[in-house]
Order: C-alpha cells, then sequence, then structure tokens
C-alpha cells in the first residue's frame, strides 16, 4: 500500500537533495513510499521510466535480457542514493531480492524542478505568502500537466510571477460565450462548470473544472470571442494571465506547426493521424481521407477517442482552430502538431 511521503526522506537522496525546500515539499506531495515482495519487478527491459525510483529498504538486482545478475543494490550502500536505472525506456530490469521499500516520484516533474531551481526561480512565498502550501499544490498540478513541461523555465517564472489573483463567488460567470477573449485562467481554489450554449435549446454541460485546471485559452490563441461559458460552482481563488502575456509566454513556445509533405509522411507511416477540429457540416463538405472529426469545442469531452501512441495532426481551414487543438492536446500528454496554413486548396 502507498504511503504519504515525507520531504525530510529527501536528504539522503540525489539528486533529490538538491531542491530547494519549497520544491521538495512540492514534490513529495506527489511521490510514494510503496512495498514490493521478493520476486517481484519494478520494471523491465524496455519499459518507460515515467518515475524515478530510490531504493528505500531491501536489495534489488538489475538484470539483463536473459536474467543475468548485472548489479545488485542494498539499500543504505552508495548506490541505493542514486535513482534505479532511470534512463527511458529501460535498459535493464529490476528485481527485488526480498521485501523492498522504494521512493516513487514523477520523473518529468522532477526534472522540470531541477530545471526550475537551477535557473533562478523565485521563492513560492513570493506569489502570495501566507498561502504558499495551498499555492504550491495547484503550481505542482500545472508543472506535472506536459504542455508546462514544455515550455523553458524563464517563461514559467514569467508566467507565475505575472498572473493576478481574483477571488470569486459561487454562481460568478468568469468567462461568457460570446465575449472577446482577454485572459488565461488557472484554478487554485474551487469548482468550475462549463457550459456551451446553442440556439432554441439548453446549455450544453461540458466539463466540471477543479484546482489545477486552466482554461481561456481558445479565445485567445485563436484571436476569437469564448466559445463557452465559464461559472463557478463553489466559492474560489483563480490566477489570471493577460491574453498577450499568455501568447508571449506559452502559445509562441508551443507552436508546433508541420508543413503537409512531412504531414503526410508521418501519417502514412502509420505514426499520426489526421484530426479535424471544424464543424461536422464543413468536415462533410471536404477533408483528408481517413482523418478524425472531433469539433474544437468537443474535443475535452472526446479525448478517450484517441490513441495515446499517435501523434495527431491538427487540422482547420486557417490554422487557428488547430493551434488551439495543439494546446489542448499538449495540455492532456498528447503528441500534437498543427498543419501549417491549413487544409490545402486541392482538399
Amino acid at each position: 500500500m502507498d504511503a504519504a511521503v515525507d520531504p525530510a526522506l529527501f536528504v539522503n537522496y540525489i539528486p533529490l537533495n538538491a531542491l530547494r525546500p519549497e520544491s521538495q515539499r512540492n514534490l513529495a506531495r506527489k511521490s510514494t513510499l510503496a512495498q514490493a515482495q521478493a520476486d517481484e519487478y519494478l520494471f523491465r527491459i524496455g519499459d518507460p521510466a515515467d518515475w524515478a525510483l530510490f531504493l528505500v529498504a531491501g536489495e534489488v538486482q538489475l538484470e539483463d535480457a536473459t536474467g543475468k545478475s548485472l548489479m545488485v543494490i542494498r539499500a543504505g550502500e552508495p548506490s541505493s542514493f542514486h535513482r534505479i536505472a532511470h534512463q527511458s525506456p529501460r535498459k535493464v530490469s529490476a528485481r527485488c531480492l526480498r521485501e523492498t521499500r522504494y521512493l516513487s516520484v514523477d520523473a518529468s516533474l522532477l526534472d522540470v524542478m531541477l530545471t526550475w531551481d537551477q535557473s533562478g526561480r523565485f521563492e513560492v512565498a513570493e506569489l502570495t505568502g501566507e498561502h504558499q502550501a495551498r499555492d504550491g499544490d495547484w503550481m505542482t498540478k500545472l508543472l506535472q500537466m506536459r504542455v508546462f513541461q514544455m515550455i523553458p523555465p524563464s517563461n514559467l517564472q514569467a508566467m507565475f510571477m505575472r498572473m493576478e489573483e481574483i477571488r470569486a463567488d459561487p454562481g460568478q460567470v468568469i468567462v461568457r460565450q460570446g465575449d472577446p477573449g482577454d485572459y488565461f485562467y488557472v484554478i487554485m481554489e474551487g469548482r468550475c462548470i462549463v457550459t456551451r450554449e446553442t440556439p432554441n435549446q439548453k446549455p450544453m454541460r461540458l466539463a466540471e473544472l477543479d484546482s489545477g485546471s486552466c482554461f481561456g485559452e481558445e479565445a485567445l490563441i485563436a484571436d476569437d470571442e469564448r466559445n463557452a461559458t465559464v461559472t463557478m460552482l463553489t466559492r474560489g481563488r483563480l490566477m489570471r494571465l493577460s491574453k498577450q502575456d499568455f501568447r508571449t509566454l506559452l502559445n509562441d513556445p508551443l507552436a508546433r506547426r508541420i508543413a503537409y509533405e512531412e504531414a503526410q509522411k508521418l501519417v502514412s507511416s502509420g505514426k499520426a493521424r489526421w484530426l479535424d477540429v471544424r464543424l461536422p457540416s464543413e468536415y462533410q463538405r471536404a477533408h483528408l481521407p481517413d482523418s478524425l472529426n472531433i469539433p474544437l469545442y468537443m474535443l475535452r469531452m472526446k479525448l478517450s477517442l484517441l490513441d495515446p501512441a499517435l501523434t495527431y495532426i491538427a487540422v482547420c481551414d486557417t490554422g487557428r482552430r488547430s493551434s488551439v487543438a495543439v494546446f489542448v492536446l499538449s495540455e492532456k500528454g498528447f503528441e500534437a502538431l498543427s498543419l501549417d496554413k491549413g487544409l490545402p486548396p486541392k482538399v
């Protein structure tokens, strides 16, 4: 059974002990202490190294593809103070020789925090002081999202420094469908509901968002009106970033575009698939062969239809909506690119 982690445990482990105290506290909240039995494998050759593992008690044997022993790591010895064979994909297998206890840390989050700390990261307390622990939690949630791990640490630092806090009451509308886009929002505390209105119909409930969730990027990237309304369900606190700061610090570094010829090669190889994010009526009129049509406003609701093993090449007429789709998909952990200049004329 997994147990909570005391950040004081990090003092013995490299590179955890190189983190600043507030980074250690935030990372500890996203780490676990787990137990494995004798002959149980912590990982096998070829597995992705999504988690950095540190030996706390017991013995682990590293093995090659034939099961031959390459090395035995014993708790308390110098070799146990480092990550266990952390290359990704794993180059060896790790088998417990007896009952073993180990620390499991999100590898991507650890890498981001190390980079951020070593590039002159500011203290979390500078943001809102008295709420340091709670704020650290939502900031850690953001840093766990793949989309924020793709942004240079200096941009992240500037983003957190330029955000401003707002407080909201239950029932308060944060963004309204049809209004111009002005801010990108992150929920620090509380819950919101996202709805979309269509003529002569009741508002469609699209999603519920809680602490660590973000919204509002669609209108900023597409330079368009809000396509949904976001309303507070509970009392809450949010951080917001202006349109210009969002574009400069977040969207520009993530503007991953690909030319049609290169995209076609990826699709033909089976490694990628076209994702048309236009409306069904637009899609029916003309579309790329074998493309999947999910309108942009439905994308978050339909993520289960996507294969995480594929790269998705988002398509629309101009490249605006597909750029939004890339941001959304990257935020959810998918590999995504936007077709440069939109659909080719011959389609």
